[in-house]
């Protein structure tokens, strides 16, 4: 399980989940902003639907849905598959979710680059498991 904390000012830019499904829980909104941006089920296993993506990171798709999870909601989803955000938090209060992340091939943890892109660093799991996917997706 991972908690998340987002300060004002911050959120997180489109991308795919590594992981297969996601089981998120909200503990603590920010003041205003931090809401969650999701455009379902834009690919597939093997299809990566670039056309559909760069629609969403155009701006004004008519896939995306908003999400404003509120303390105490739990939510199941499909990151692997359904690009997604969460938009930048407003006001001193922080955005607290707990991330509970599951996958299909056992054994598999996330890519070096994408770790150090979130966590700031990687362990040595990390390289030994590159490129233990269930698919071919990019991360």
């Amino acid at each position: 399980m991972i908690i998340n904390m987002v300060e004002e000012g911050q959120g997180f830019p489109w991308h795919f989940d590594t992981n297969n499904y996601t089981v998120t829980l909200a503990i603590q909104n920010g003041e205003a902003g931090g809401d969650f941006e999701y455009a379902p089920m834009l690919r597939t296993p093997s299809d990566e639907n670039y056309d559909g993506v760069a629609r969403v990171l155009a701006g004004g798709s008519p896939l995306v849905r908003k999400l404003v999870l509120q303390p105490g909601d739990l939510q199941i989803f499909r990151g692997r598959y359904s690009l997604h955000r969460v938009a930048p938090v407003e006001g001193p209060r922080r955005r607290y979710v707990g991330i509970f992340s599951f996958v299909e091939k056992e054994g598999m943890c996330g890519g070096v680059e994408r770790t150090k892109q979130l966590y700031g660093r990687v362990l040595p799991r990390h390289y030994e498991r590159e490129g233990l996917r269930a698919d071919a997706l990019r991360d």
